[in-house]
């Protein structure tokens, strides 16, 4: 009854039953039907061809863009506002012993209000460039070899062989900047 019914669609639709090809349950080939008439189907094999050959095109364009980053980054001094300045916060949110970490010219920095005023430090470890950690009660210490640092970016203890790199601080109209000025 099925097989009769289809066979009534397809000449219906001026197509040749015969040639179409028929699945194991008795209906016809699906591509078979959809596809115009010279039409050749497409096979499996250069259909999986094709979406390989995409997938890798994809692949390929994404290393070169990871290549391309790590051979040209971006220059010291391109991120932040005005003549390389990054706003660290507002000076209320920095009470004496409060430190928070920030990005400056594309590498880590810890910005501390010490009693003595604000102080920019490197926040990578002059050692082996591990990124160091800022505790009120420890100062700034170093996680990996127990390098410990005083709020000036001095060495106190431990293999660090020179001091933190600091970085000149201004507090302008209640912000709190890092930067040249």
């Amino acid at each position: 009854m099925l097989k009769r019914l289809i066979k009534e669609e397809y000449v219906e639709c001026g197509l040749d039953y015969e040639g179409a090809g028929v699945f194991a349950s008795g209906g016809p080939a699906f591509m078979d039907y959809v596809r115009e008439e010279g039409e050749q189907p497409v096979e499996r094999r250069s259909f999986l061809h094709a979406l390989l050959a995409g997938a890798v095109s994809l692949l390929g364009a994404y290393g070169a863009y990871v290549v391309g980053r790590y051979l040209w980054p971006p220059r010291p001094g391109s991120t932040g506002g005005a003549a390389g300045r990054v706003e660290a916060g507002a000076e209320d949110e920095f009470p004496v012993g409060a430190g928070k970490k920030i990005v400056y010219r594309n590498k880590p920095a810890w910005v501390i209000h010490a009693p003595f005023g604000f102080v920019a430090l490197s926040a990578v470890c002059t050692h082996l460039g591990c990124i160091v950690e800022y505790d009120p009660e420890k100062k700034i210490w170093c996680p990996c070899h127990a390098g410990f640092f005083d709020l000036r970016g001095n060495v106190i203890s431990g293999p660090p062989p020179r001091p933190l790199p600091s970085y000149p601080v201004a507090v302008v109209g209640g912000k709190v900047l890092v930067g040249e000025t």
